[in-house]
């Protein structure tokens, strides 16, 4: 009864707001005010002090890691657990003047680890921030025996991985098994004495990927949602990269992706954050490197952006596998993007709902949730949908455009088509 409710007030919503939609948002709505979203966004990245990421030529051993270590006084260390062996998080301790213990400042560093025999690449650690409001709502303790009876009896079906803040498995809305079972998986990850259950914590290196934010757990109850509605065989893998703040550091993006993409159960990952201009070569590298085996899905951002122009990271990589969503205002007899969408008509592909969700905080209170974020969980959802074994992401993709409805209103993005309700 409580699906039926739900789909039911998601027509109603979509028809009112449809046809009235206006610019004012609710301030009692768990919004964000400035963007109106719960999509993340980097207007600000922030150096984290003292951290350079570095990536080891592939055969490198553990001897010679450590000579180049030496070289640069790096005593303080991060491995790329249960992910990539060749990543690694130097961080120094650096005086008023920006330099480390050894006289260098983190710019000579880094030019000086990219010419080090054994380094692929050195870049700057980033904070990512967003924008988004948390979750002022408490379903229950961070308990990971909390999250038993959702994990999946068999991993048979399309695997989502969702790069985020993690998930609330205490939600009630989480009615039946749908978390991926790694203990079925001969390949997990083990760390600080723990073992992978149903994904990865990389912000506090454990295997409880528990959503202290909120944002993930919205995002995944969308594809939760809809999957279970269409009975379709699935299972979402939590990959927790931001932390309750909505932070990430940039190298816990990357082991992220490595441990989602080192899956090979794993064909579709959504990823509803974002950043502006700084094109950071090693996820372009990691995506380029998936052309063939996972679609990604993206979302566009939330700024009015012409993407164009001013590029919106990860969904203006251009790599054959990515599918970049847009947010549209729900209104299919006058389909609009919403006010707030970021648009482009190289960069940015398809828009699908992202206006007024309803999310409950229980049985009979919900808040509305708007933003690209939402746009990209509903994408998955449908990628979920149209998966069949064995097929390439180029044609995946084409099976998604294949479901979509062209209308000239959304002349500014690529395939001036939408995704329905």
């Amino acid at each position: 009864m409580k699906k039926l409710f739900f789909l039911t007030t998601l027509c109603i919503l979509c028809m009112i707001t449809g046809c009235e939609k206006d610019d004012s948002i609710n301030d009692s709505l768990q919004l964000d005010t400035e963007n109106i979203t719960s999509d993340y966004n980097v207007a600000n990245t922030q150096s984290s002090l003292g951290e350079i990421i570095i990536k080891y030529k592939d055969g490198i051993n553990e001897a010679e890691k450590q000579v180049i270590r030496n070289q640069y006084q790096v005593t303080n260390y991060k491995n790329c657990t249960c992910a990539d062996p060749t990543l690694e998080l130097w961080i120094f301790d650096i005086d008023d003047n920006g330099t480390t213990s050894s006289g260098l400042d983190l710019e000579t560093v880094v030019n000086g680890t990219r010419e080090t025999l054994g380094v692929e690449e050195s870049q700057m650690n980033e904070i990512i921030k967003h924008r988004s409001a948390k979750l002022n709502s408490s379903f229950g303790p961070e308990d990971i025996n909390n999250a038993t009876n959702l994990l999946t009896s068999s991993n048979d079906g399309v695997t989502i991985a969702v790069l985020d803040t993690g998930i609330d498995y205490n939600y009630f809305g989480f009615d039946s098994p749908f978390l991926y079972n790694t203990q079925l998986n001969t390949n997990t990850c083990s760390e600080n004495g723990m073992t992978d259950y149903f994904g990865w914590d990389f912000v506090n290196s454990d295997y409880d990927p528990f959503d202290d934010h909120g944002h993930a757990t919205e995002a995944i109850y969308m594809m939760f949602e809809r999957l279970t509605s269409q009975n379709i065989n699935f299972q979402i893998l939590p990959i927790k990269v931001f932390d309750e703040n909505g932070d990430a550091r940039y190298f816990d993006i990357l082991c992220g992706f490595k441990y989602a993409t080192n899956n090979s159960d794993v064909k579709i990952i959504n990823m509803s954050f974002g950043w502006y201009n700084i094109d950071y070569g090693l996820l372009r590298q990691f995506i380029t490197e998936t052309q063939d085996d996972v679609l990604i899905i993206t979302s566009a951002g939330n700024y009015k952006n012409d993407n164009d122009i001013t590029p919106h990271y990860p969904s203006s990589y251009e790599t054959d596998n990515i599918l970049s969503i847009a947010s549209w205002n729900g209104n299919i007899y006058n389909p609009h993007l919403s006010k707030f969408s970021n648009y482009g008509i190289q960069s940015v592909d398809i828009a699908a709902p992202g206006e007024d969700i309803p999310f409950y905080l229980d049985q009979n209170e919900y808040i509305l949730l708007s933003g690209t974020s939402y746009s990209a969980a509903y994408t998955s959802a449908v990628a979920g949908q149209l998966y069949v074994p064995d097929i390439a992401p180029s044609q995946h993709i084409q099976n998604i455009l294949s479901v979509c409805t062209v209308n000239n209103n959304l002349e500014r993005i690529k395939y001036h088509s939408y995704l329905h309700y």
